[in-house]
């Protein structure tokens, strides 16, 4: 086996190992990151809707 893939799956498992042991930790961070992206993401679907649908026509020339 080539040396470069021997320490690729090192890497590999040593990654899993801290995903294993850290699992907890990650859950919690993505679960804030995703309700804080969610949040950014409502804010802005409504400022789109408001802005689409809340204003009257343009007038192109008024009289």
């Amino acid at each position: 086996m080539n040396k470069a893939w021997i320490f690729y799956i090192v890497l590999i498992v040593i990654a899993f190992v801290l995903i294993v042991i850290f699992s907890k930790d990650i859950y919690l961070w993505f679960s804030n990151k995703l309700f804080y992206l969610l949040f950014l993401v409502l804010i802005f679907a409504a400022g789109w809707v408001l802005g689409r649908f809340g204003r009257g026509r343009r007038r192109s020339a008024e009289r």
